[in-house]
């Protein structure tokens, strides 16, 4: 019948398989045993197990200036000894003018700078992943990790605040403080740095900083982030990280080099390695190593009281040099009770010869005025062999390393290392020895007028023979200049800040700006020729500014004087200006 094929019920469209019920708890089981695999792999990766994980020493190397002191193990802060190898959970604290050195187990170098706590979470060693970890609690650290193809396998560097955490890559230089970071050099996009109290990561690349402000970052993190200001890195906590950097490598080289050359024998009171008699020093340090014996209780080097390994009574001192070209180092071992029980007298040599000066090659030479009206001028040049540094203006630049051949200089407004007027940029070379060269300057000048150079003196001295001097092609001395009776009186006249001759101050910089005849050959204010006018012009401005000595407090007398092509005086004003600061 047509209707049994609507009779309700539930019917198979095949019949199911006898072995399903028995393969579902297999299925079960197998997706079972792959997620405890998994977690139990992370869980052992945690603890270190399948990585072969092997908690190192970081070792603390004293500078024998202020006090540092260390916890051990969770115990009180005692002063800390040279040498002294510390571990996870251990902390580090340096005083006024205290300043350590603490080295990981992979050639990461970090130092802290004064008034500074530190403690070690992790230095942690694997075959494949490895793990460093520094918690920065108060102050500020100076950091340098080695190149990737330095240490094998994977490591993970970081540095940890209240503000961020930082991971920081190889090949890296930086100064890390608790809410700010400057990056110097970095390998690939940089420090990858994540915000506490914020989901997301930014990178902070070479020649570039971070200023975290004192709450949470709830915006864009990249706000913060700002490229390096060149004036804001004049840090002499920089300059001697690196040296003390550079001092602890060479000093592990020449323990290498000197391991088993002097074997202290039984009974043997003081031994010293180095230096050799006679050493020639390229610096203005020398490395003091070797050992001293059983019954040895203290120990001087020049004068200064140094510790010594208790366990392998070996010892390490970088001494500091006279600037001499001969120097002598005495090592004393004393007893108890203070008295000299031995000593030995090693005289080095200094290396002192200067190194050639660098060249300048844009956008003049050395000794050359350029004018300009860019806001932003790159000086350049070559630097000579061996040049392990270009300074600039007292500040060494960040980006030059040893064996470059050449070198840059970014002079702009925006970081206040270029003003309106004349800008005097000095370069100095440093060689080897740490000596510096004679400087060359270059001159800039910012304003009104034509692109390129508008005066330049030889850097040669004139050969005999030669009839045309130096003193020629220079502006007429004061002394020599004409004080005769105003040709044409009333022609020079100051038409701003304020017309007239008196002028109230209401800024640390502005423009004293005037008219003047045709006749005018040159322009001068208080006996200075101004550079960038030029003959024939009918107006003329000069630069008032404190930043340029060109304004002080008090009165400020400026005396103009118009003169003609034979530099008579056409005519002369007086225009005074009162600066008072503290009315602004």
């Amino acid at each position: 019948m047509l209707n049994r094929r609507h009779r309700r019920g539930s019917y198979a469209l095949a019949p199911e398989h006898r072995n399903v019920p028995y393969l579902r708890p297999i299925i079960l089981l197998l997706i079972t045993g792959v997620v405890l695999y998994v977690v139990g792999s992370r869980v052992l990766q945690f603890f270190g197990i399948g990585n072969s994980l092997q908690q190192s020493a970081v070792l603390l190397t004293l500078e024998n200036r202020g006090t540092i002191s260390v916890s051990i193990e969770g115990e009180e802060f005692r002063r800390a000894e040279d040498a002294i190898k510390l571990y996870a959970g251990d902390r580090v604290s340096s005083s006024g003018m205290g300043y350590a050195l603490l080295t990981f187990f992979d050639g990461t170098a970090v130092r802290l700078n004064e008034q500074t706590n530190a403690t070690i979470i992790e230095n942690a060693q694997g075959e494949k992943q490895s793990h460093i970890a520094l918690e920065l609690e108060q102050g500020s650290l100076w950091i340098a990790t080695p190149t990737a193809e330095a240490f094998s396998g994977t490591i993970l560097r970081e540095i940890r605040t209240n503000h961020y955490t930082l991971e920081i890559p190889p090949q890296t230089e930086a100064v890390v403080g608790t809410s700010a970071l400057s990056v110097f050099a970095a390998d690939g996009l940089g420090i990858r740095l994540h915000l506490t109290g914020n989901d997301g990561e930014i990178f902070i690349g070479e020649g570039q900083q971070f200023a975290a402000p004192g709450t949470v970052i709830e915006g864009d993190p990249y706000a913060y982030r700002s490229a390096l200001d060149p004036t804001a890195v004049r840090s002499v906590f920089i300059e001697e990280s690196r040296e003390a950097y550079a001092r602890r490598q060479h000093g592990e080289e020449q323990s290498e080099e000197g391991q088993g050359d002097t074997p202290m024998e039984d009974g043997e009171l003081l031994t010293v390695n180095e230096p050799k008699s006679g050493a020639l020093i390229a610096g203005s340090t020398v490395h003091v190593a070797g050992s001293v014996g059983e019954s040895v209780a203290g120990l001087r080097i020049n004068g200064y009281s140094v510790s010594f390994n208790p366990t392998t009574r070996a010892f390490t001192h970088e001494l500091s040099l006279p600037d001499a070209d001969e120097a002598t180092v005495l090592v004393e071992v004393l007893d108890s009770d203070g008295s000299v029980l031995q000593d030995v007298r090693r005289t080095v040599e200094r290396d002192r010869k200067q190194p050639d000066p660098p060249v300048i090659t844009a956008p003049a030479p050395a000794g050359a005025t350029y004018q300009t009206l860019r806001d932003t001028v790159e000086i350049t040049g070559t630097a000579p062999a061996e040049t392990i540094g270009i300074i600039v203006n007292d500040y060494r630049l960040q980006l030059f390393q040893p064996g470059d051949e050449t070198w840059s200089y970014l002079a702009s407004t925006k970081l206040d290392n270029y003003h309106s007027g004349e800008n005097v940029y000095t370069v100095v070379a440093i060689g080897k020895n740490g000596m510096k060269s004679e400087p060359k300057t270059v001159t800039i000048l910012y304003g009104e007028g034509p692109e390129g150079i508008i005066e330049q003196v030889p850097e040669e001295p004139v050969q005999e023979g030669e009839e045309q001097s130096l003193e020629e092609e220079e502006p007429a001395a004061p002394l020599t200049l004409p004080d005769n009776i105003p040709l044409l009186p009333g022609s020079l006249q100051v038409t701003g800040p304020t017309p007239g001759t008196f002028h109230t101050a209401t800024g640390t910089s502005f423009l004293i700006e005037g008219t003047t005849s045709e006749r005018t050959a040159s322009l001068w204010v208080n006996d200075y020729q101004l550079r960038l006018y030029e003959e024939g012009k009918t107006f003329f401005n000069y630069i008032a500014d404190t930043k340029l000595g060109t304004l002080q407090r008090g009165a400020n007398v400026y005396r103009i004087t118009a003169r003609d092509d034979d530099l008579m005086i056409l005519d002369e004003v007086e225009y005074t200006v009162r600066f008072d600061p503290r009315e602004n």
